[in-house]
């Protein structure tokens, strides 16, 4: 994913600390689930504007999309604690631009 869709290099990836490879692959999902809640919207309102239309849709009944179900307890939040014991493994991480 790195290499393909994130538009690494080699070098970058192996140089970059795993956690922001992270944030950079949460980055570019998040930007993917806006174009198609987008998508879905503007379906949505030209369905709902039609003459004639038979129904109201909601944008969920038009393309469910993975992130209107609940987060599942699989993958718990990490609390802020666990999250700076996570950066404290990896002092040489940029501070933030």
């Amino acid at each position: 994913m790195a290499f393909a869709e994130l538009g690494m290099t080699e070098q970058e990836f192996f140089s970059t600390p795993p956690f922001r490879t992270y944030l950079r692959q949460m980055q570019y999902q998040r930007e993917i689930d806006r174009r198609w809640e987008q998508t879905r919207f503007i379906a949505m309102f030209i369905n709902n504007t039609a003459q004639g239309k038979k129904r109201t849709l909601r944008a969920r009944d038009i393309i469910p999309l993975p992130f209107d179900r609940k987060r599942s307890q699989q993958h718990p939040e990490w609390t802020r604690e666990e999250a700076e014991e996570l950066i404290e493994k990896w002092p040489d991480i940029p501070a933030a631009n």
